[in-house]
């Protein structure tokens, strides 16, 4: 069973840490709460009301997830241009940690191992007069069971590792990682994790469609651009993609 008595003394930042056994969702938690620049984290081990990106469903079951938001707060004039993507970076080396090498991030935000769906991020921000606050959601498939029943192809740390860390100190890995990427993004920007998402790309050089304009076209993925945007080789030509509601893998 999930237990996280000793979460908040682990966080390497003064952060206000909420633990719940079940709520519908740590994001709507968390953007309910008053203002606040300290970050502020919620946790749970049950989500009964789960998002994904465009409201899709993020499907759990109890302690077989990590399921967690962080609040964190911007100046105003921060571009948040590429932040879901650092997100996804900020997962990455904290997997690597683990030792878990060859993690790869399905533009903009899901976190893919030999093909297969570990995580997802999601993000949601509002105006805060000077500030701007954001909400990023993290859900990690930890130990799901064997029939676990999901659209797409999903693995869990269980079957990655031999020896599957305590979740409530990857928990805690997990939101180091996070809020410090956050303050890094906040006075580098994005391009200072460029590099490092070309190298994690992964549908770098695939095929994708491309839902445009009612059209669809086929083109070959070629990175991100100043604004984290996916770039998209068709007909000889670059196109940007916002959206990932655009894009289907082929």
């Amino acid at each position: 069973m999930a237990d996280y008595p000793n979460l908040e003394s682990q966080i390497n930042t003064p952060v206000t840490c909420v633990v719940f056994d079940s709520i519908a969702s740590t994001n709507d938690y968390l953007s309910t709460l008053a203002f606040s620049k300290t970050p502020q984290v919620c946790i749970a081990r049950e989500q009964t009301q789960g998002r994904g990106q465009y409201d899709r469903a993020w499907l759990s079951c109890k302690d077989a997830s990590i399921l967690l938001s962080v609040r964190f707060v911007f100046d105003a004039n921060v571009a948040l241009n590429g932040l879901s993507l650092v997100m996804g970076l900020a997962v990455i080396e904290a997997l690597e940690n683990l030792g878990i090498s060859g993690a790869k991030l399905k533009w903009p935000n899901d976190v893919y191992v030999d093909d297969k769906k570990l995580a997802g991020i999601l993000i949601e921000n509002s105006a805060q007069g000077q500030y701007q606050s954001v909400v990023i959601g993290l859900g990690l498939n930890y130990c799901l069971d064997q029939d676990f029943k999901c659209d797409s192809p999903w693995i869990d740390l269980a079957r990655i590792l031999k020896d599957l860390p305590a979740i409530e100190d990857l928990s805690a890995k997990l939101i180091n990682h996070l809020i410090a990427y956050c303050q890094l993004f906040a006075e580098q920007g994005w391009s200072y994790f460029l590099a490092t998402w070309n190298s994690s790309d992964y549908l770098l050089g695939r095929a994708v469609e491309l839902e445009l304009s009612n059209q669809k076209i086929i083109g070959k993925a070629c990175g991100v651009n100043a604004q984290g945007a996916l770039l998209i080789e068709a007909n000889n030509q670059l196109v940007e993609a916002y959206s990932s509601k655009q894009i289907r893998l082929i």
